[in-house]
């Protein structure tokens, strides 16, 4: 089973190296792994963190399946940030790009019915699409590399090198650029991103990557379905067809890879790691690329003899070979662009309707008010945290005062239904 972190972090590895215990046919990885095992030596108990966060965002799966029939739009801000012409990516394979993750997210892609029938009752629809809403283009003279030490996050930042953030709470910030190899060692990434972890839960004293780094990066031979631009790995052709974003945005939608990630940084069996996802089989390790329709790596607790779901989007097998969200992959998915990253996809007339409400103080340690500028009627309030969790519920009075003594300091969401509609705030919950 899966854990996501959006575009494959895909690592090039030399015959020898094995980062994590498992070398793929086409040496190549994603970088997920890196992410975690790199973020858990920062902050101590990161990847614990994650862990509960996909564990905690799944119960809220049966309650998203009801709301499937929604669509969500994410606006998404594309930066190419080029050295060379062949990195400055021409429009149309941009267009291309979000075609393909429409496609996917909407089960419109065109070998959708090549998934093997054992599957089919769980392929669907995931009812998020993708509207293209800037194009930024930064020439730069910065490489952007992935180290023993750090990501190549420089390229999210304009002071060093790259292209600022645009407003990541309401966008889908996508950069595009060349990644180098990794120094010595020789790994290459294909792309990378965080999953959405609530920073101010980490512990106390740890200093997350700050908002302006939530997004995905994605080598720019391998974005887009008629890319002229070819991967090479170990001299052999890296086949793209745009599926490496869709990859990575599944797990910036809150996906783990489908294998559960057994083994950490060195890999290692899986058969008995979960992606917190119930439908989808589990698998003893990640695919190597290519299309093994054969493979069956584990008999899972409950006696259930699956094969590997090679087809899923959350897989290492070949781009080719991917065609598949499960139906709790996406409700998961859904639940996050529900809470985690609601901003995202509020509509014009929920966010208007927010500006009508005001909480204060925020920060607040003790209580918090709401008012309602407008004179709104207050239906119903709610705390919810980070991944969705209902912790109180009041009846509203304008004003009234809402306790949160008892809550941990952290980041929470207050929301506020009202006009037959829901629209949310943050508060920053802090000791006295």
């Amino acid at each position: 089973m899966k854990s996501i972190f959006v575009a494959i972090f895909f690592l090039t590895s030399i015959g020898a190296l094995h980062l994590f215990g498992q070398q793929v046919t086409h040496n190549s990885f994603c970088g997920h792994e890196n992410v975690i095992h790199y973020n858990e030596k920062l902050y101590p108990g990161y990847s614990d963190f994650v862990k509960r966060t996909f564990y905690e965002a799944h119960q809220l799966i049966t309650k998203s399946s009801n709301s499937r029939n929604k669509i969500f739009t994410i606006p998404v801000v594309v930066h190419v940030v080029w050295k060379t012409d062949s990195e400055n990516l021409h429009d149309s394979i941009i267009e291309s790009q979000l075609n393909v993750l429409n496609e996917s997210f909407r089960l419109q892609n065109t070998d959708r019915d090549s998934l093997r029938s054992i599957f089919k009752e769980i392929q669907a629809d995931a009812g998020i699409e993708f509207r293209l809403e800037e194009v930024i283009r930064v020439k730069t003279s910065s490489n952007f590399s992935l180290s023993l030490t750090g990501l190549p996050d420089k390229v999210k930042q304009s002071a060093q090198g790259g292209s600022d953030a645009k407003d990541p709470d309401r966008n889908l910030n996508i950069w595009v650029c060349r990644i180098q190899p990794i120094p010595i060692i020789g790994g290459q990434i294909l792309g990378y991103a965080y999953p959405p972890v609530g920073l101010a839960n980490w512990p106390t004293g740890s200093s997350a990557p700050s908002k302006s780094l939530e997004g995905v990066v994605i080598d720019f031979r391998v974005f887009g379905k008629n890319n002229p631009n070819i991967m090479t790995v170990n001299n052999q052709k890296y086949n793209a067809t745009g599926k490496t974003t869709v990859h990575e945005i599944g797990h910036y939608l809150g996906l783990r890879h489908i294998w559960g990630d057994g083994g950490g940084l060195f890999g290692g069996n899986s058969c008995n790691e979960d992606d917190g996802i119930t439908d989808t089989p589990n698998q003893g390790a990640q695919t190597g690329g290519g299309c093994d329709k054969t493979a069956n790596t584990c008999i899972d607790s409950n006696g259930n003899d699956l094969p590997d779901m090679i087809e899923n989007y959350m897989d290492y097998s070949a781009e080719s070979c991917q065609n598949t969200f499960t139906r709790e992959q996406i409700d998961l998915m859904r639940s996050v662009l529900q809470n985690q990253r609601s901003q995202l996809v509020n509509t014009e007339e929920q966010l208007a309707l927010s500006r009508h409400f005001k909480i204060y103080p925020n920060p607040a340690s003790t209580f918090f008010s709401i008012e309602s500028t407008q004179g709104n009627i207050m239906d119903k309030i709610t705390i919810t945290n980070q991944f969705g969790i209902l912790l109180a519920s009041f009846k509203s009075i304008n004003n009234q005062e809402m306790e949160i003594k008892h809550l941990a300091s952290g980041l929470y969401f207050v929301n506020i239904y009202t006009l037959g509609k829901v629209v949310t705030h943050k508060i920053l919950k802090v000791d006295e």
